[in-house]
């Protein structure tokens, strides 16, 4: 066990408690405290300057926190720094690469670092490369990459030690829409084999698509957490509008067949077929509804879910000066 007093297979992948960084007299972050379990993609999102780097940093044990306590699998990044790095893969913003080396050079040079060493090192270079589709790279200078396949080589570096956890800043940075396709399976596939994800990325709609869960953070505080939906909902404040489309015109008392319906309001009807409600409940009690449409004659045949955006949200937040 650790000072969390919990064994370390049965802990979160991350726990940070009550952590606060300075900068001198600037606040970079304030009071956080975040669980995040294993086996998930977290998002981390906010503006520029909200202290997403500044947590990665610490997390990763680059930066001392002014106060606070973080635990990687449940040992203490500060008392235990060797142990919890073991379990780590930090891709930071713009990380620099070795001009003059090539790929597999810029690899061994890493896999060695991390204790590999033979057919080994030679096999988790090439499974690595394999991942990020490099493999007409091999051989090529590091400095004749583009951005975003210098992107998915700092990847690859990343996972040469198979870490537990892999802390993510902006990967897709530079990436074409081929290349971010293949970073989302490659992190679903991750986790799928027992990693945990902390990722922030500029690209808010393909985050959301990615993550299971979400945190929201604006000036150092962090304003909110959990899954997707969860989030979304809470911090707009608004009910998702559901739209549907009827096969055919409904009869008399399909608007108070409706109204009468759970987690429904605010019925709105656009014409004769198309009408569109907010709607309060889950995923599985939407499904139902549409069940008991269907089963009272009410041939649904297109549904939609309008809701506002993580794009509209973080707007809101550089500038309503919440």
């Amino acid at each position: 066990m650790d000072e969390t007093g919990i064994p370390p297979g049965d802990s979160p992948a991350i726990s940070i408690q009550d952590l606060r960084i300075d900068y001198g007299s600037h606040l970079a972050v304030d009071n956080m405290s975040l669980d995040i379990p294993k086996g998930v993609i977290y998002g981390l999102v906010g503006p520029n300057g909200a202290g997403k780097t500044s947590t990665f940093k610490a997390l990763a044990s680059l930066l001392k926190p002014t106060i606070g306590k973080i635990f990687i699998d449940g040992h203490d990044i500060l008392t235990h720094q060797r142990l919890a790095q073991s379990n780590i893969g930090y891709m930071p913003d713009m990380a620099p690469v070795a001009s003059d080396l090539k790929v597999w050079e810029f690899l061994d040079m890493f896999a060695g670092a991390h204790g590999l060493s033979g057919a080994e090192k030679s096999t988790r270079i090439d499974e690595c490369i394999a991942m990020v589709n490099l493999h007409s790279e091999y051989n090529a200078m590091c400095h004749s990459l583009s951005r975003g396949m210098m992107q998915r080589l700092v990847l690859a570096k990343t996972m040469l030690h198979r870490p537990r956890l892999l802390i993510l800043d902006e990967p897709a940075s530079g990436m074409d829409i081929k290349s971010r396709v293949g970073l989302r399976q490659i992190l679903r596939d991750l986790c799928k084999q027992g990693s945990t994800v902390l990722i922030s990325s500029h690209i808010l709609p393909e985050l959301t698509e990615m993550c299971d869960m979400l945190g929201i953070l604006h000036r150092g505080k962090l304003l909110d957490s959990g899954t997707v939906h969860g989030v979304l909902h809470r911090m707009t404040g608004l009910l998702p509008e559901i739209k549907i489309r009827l096969a055919v015109a409904p009869d008399s008392h399909w608007k108070q067949w409706l109204e009468d319906q759970k987690f429904v309001s605010n019925i709105i009807g656009e014409d004769i077929k198309n009408y569109s409600f907010h709607y309060e409940g889950e995923d599985d009690d939407l499904a139902e509804l549409l069940q008991k449409m269907v089963a009272a004659g009410y041939l649904v045949c297109r549904v939609s879910e309008n809701q506002r955006s993580l794009e509209d949200i973080l707007l809101d937040l550089e500038y309503d000066g919440h």
